[in-house]
């Protein structure tokens, strides 16, 4: 990709405001939808695909109408995939239509920019310029610089969405035919992207090669326990995941952080407030006092219960010695599953695990999703010892005036 390239927003302050409209109308169904297996056809994207339009339209000259029809068609192209990721065509016009509709657009404008959006979905050959201006976009995206840094999202995302599984030899020839089918139109693009996509190409062969030699190749016996490993993983699957955990971590700390505030706000005042009514027999002397210190106490108590059920330590375990290799090896990573489990057998399944990429990611996703579960049981936990206090203490203050007054 051309570094030096200048991405601007657009052509001119009319159609800076529509395609400013637009973002904001694709951000917000990103936002509603907001489906975390969508890890490759982000708003990220989305966002990179118009800049490559504007450096295209500027680059090659291209009037203001096929400017604003090209850089419309770029925000739409991706938010069929939140909806029907096997044919996204439909329902990026779909959307696109219903923005339209809000606007004065004409038909004629309207249906070329629909015309835009399908025809480079279908892959089709193009002739106008918006079309050929999209597509050239688009693939710099996809095959740029950054091909072989995304190519890990692309194959994941597949995985969650579609439960398309590839092995080392599956995904360097999906990657080649989809990098054989792309086209570059524009003169701007055939000298920033096509030979870029073509150098892609090139390392792909090289890595299909090496791996068919290698599959020829006698393995010798002392390397035979390794020698299914998977290469390291890309740096960008790797920042997924940290990111995710770290997020875990983080919100797991803030609950535990909230539930012990709970604990000793409740266990002081519940402590001082029985010390109070006991102190000279103040229950005798004033027993109209006795009715908010017990709402007190019952709803202080409650919630005090509820913080310390969201603070509780809990390991559930499924897997044990006795569990089949099989079944163990996919649920081997969250913490509860291994603590029960003998060294060796731990070790087993480990090297059961880093032998599978498609393994590794389902341990890790699934890790993912029960440590969601357990957030989930925190917090929920922890909302209702949070109501339960501010219900009881304004029950609690509210009782005690009408107490006074009365």
């Amino acid at each position: 990709m051309n570094q030096n390239a200048d991405f601007s927003n657009g052509p001119t302050t009319s159609e800076v405001d529509i395609s400013t409209l637009a973002q904001e109308f694709v951000l917000n169904l990103f936002n509603q939808k907001n489906d975390s297996r969508l890890v490759f056809h982000t708003y990220r994207q989305a966002n990179e695909i118009v800049r490559n339009v504007n450096a295209l339209a500027q680059a090659n000259g291209s009037t203001e109408g096929e400017w604003e029809t090209a850089v419309l068609a770029g925000w739409f192209y991706n938010v069929g995939y939140l909806f029907d990721y096997q044919n996204p065509a439909p329902k990026s016009m779909e959307l696109a239509s219903k923005f339209f509709a809000a606007h004065d657009f004409t038909k004629e404008k309207k249906s070329l920019i629909l015309q835009t959006i399908k025809a480079v979905h279908a892959g089709q050959l193009l002739k106008k310029a918006e079309g050929q201006m999209l597509s050239d976009a688009v693939n710099s995206v996809f095959y740029g610089q950054s091909f072989f840094e995304n190519a890990p999202l692309l194959r994941l995302e597949r995985e969650l969405l579609l439960d398309q599984h590839y092995d080392r030899s599956e995904w360097p020839a999906y990657l080649m035919g989809e990098l054989k089918k792309a086209r570059f139109y524009t003169s701007h693009a055939k000298v920033n992207f096509e030979a870029v996509a073509a150098g892609h190409i090139v390392s792909l062969k090289q890595k299909i090669e090496k791996q068919k030699r290698k599959e020829l190749q006698p393995v010798a016996e002392s390397d035979k326990l390794f020698s299914s490993l998977e290469p390291r993983i890309n740096s960008g699957v790797q920042t997924f995941f940290r990111t995710n955990y770290r997020n875990h971590i983080n919100l797991s700390s803030i609950a535990d952080n909230k539930a012990n505030i709970m604990i000793s706000v409740n266990a002081i005042l519940i402590s001082v407030v029985i010390s109070v009514i006991s102190y000279r027999n103040m229950t005798e002397t004033n027993p109209a006092v006795l009715m908010p210190v017990l709402i007190f106490l019952v709803t202080g108590l409650t919630s005090l219960i509820f913080a310390v059920l969201a603070a509780r330590p809990k390991v559930t375990s499924i897997v044990n010695d006795g569990t089949p290799i099989e079944e163990a090896k996919k649920n081997i990573v969250f913490f509860g599953n291994f603590a029960s489990l003998k060294i060796e057998k731990y070790e087993e399944l480990l090297e059961e695990m880093f032998k599978d990429t498609e393994l590794l990611y389902g341990n890790m996703t699934r890790d993912l999703y029960y440590l969601g579960k357990v957030l989930d049981k925190k917090y929920r936990f922890l909302s209702i010892s949070y109501n339960v206090f501010m219900i009881g203490f304004v029950a609690t203050v509210l009782t005690f005036i009408g107490v006074l007054l009365s």
